[in-house]
């Protein structure tokens, strides 16, 4: 298959703005963590299970983008390119489709967690949890074996923080009733059917294009 060459520059850039996603991430991750663990106080109706895992998953963010950063060779600029075939764009299709359901639904499943619909403490977790998606589409970016088609990425980073931002409002708005869960099924068919069509347009994906993959 036919490679398309990127600058040095362009592949600078491109790694650079991954790097600075998922280090805003870890801030987010820490943030959310000191709210709701907060040193020598009690933990806000959560279990120690809980709190070791989100621990564990910073770290393990933490560590990966060090060795990244650090321990990996310089990228080449001739190892990007254009997801052409459906076999290449499956396994990105599938992590969106699966991380815009769980980031609208996040806060309703949170609120099980919490006694008297404690929003505060909702909040701290739904910042926890946008912030792992953040950094592991990063993380994922910055793979050379996992690594998205760039156009995807962004797509699914921006639809990612709308669907966590309309999971908030359902969640301090909406109650529980049928007309929210309404919402919620045509919000995710909107984004998912987006998304979907876009990874299925042979004409933007034609192999003798081509179109720079950063951001205007």
């Amino acid at each position: 298959m036919e490679k398309t060459e990127m600058s040095r520059r362009e592949v600078i850039v491109y790694r650079g703005i991954w790097y600075v996603m998922t280090l805003l991430s870890l801030f987010g991750l820490s943030i959310s963590l000191n709210l709701l663990w907060p040193p020598g106080g009690k933990s806000p109706a959560l279990s120690r299970f809980l709190r070791d895992g989100a621990v564990s998953a910073t770290t393990f963010y933490a560590v990966t983008l060090l060795r990244y950063l650090l321990f990996t060779d310089p990228p080449s600029t001739n190892g990007y390119k254009d997801f052409t075939t459906l076999k290449e764009r499956c396994p990105q299709l599938l992590f969106a489709e699966l991380a815009l359901p769980a980031l609208l639904t996040s806060t309703i499943i949170y609120s099980g967690f919490v006694d008297d619909h404690d929003v505060s403490s909702v909040l701290y977790m739904s910042l926890f949890t946008i912030s792992l998606f953040i950094g592991g589409t990063g993380l994922i970016q910055l793979s050379d074996k996992f690594r998205m088609d760039m156009k995807h990425a962004y797509i699914t980073l921006l639809c990612g923080c709308l669907s966590w931002l309309f999971g908030i409002y359902f969640f301090i708005y909406g109650g529980n009733n049928n007309v929210v869960c309404l919402i919620i099924i045509i919000v995710y068919s909107m984004y998912a059917s987006f998304i979907f069509s876009y990874n299925l347009d042979k004409e933007e994906r034609s192999m003798n294009s081509r179109v720079s993959p950063l951001p205007a």
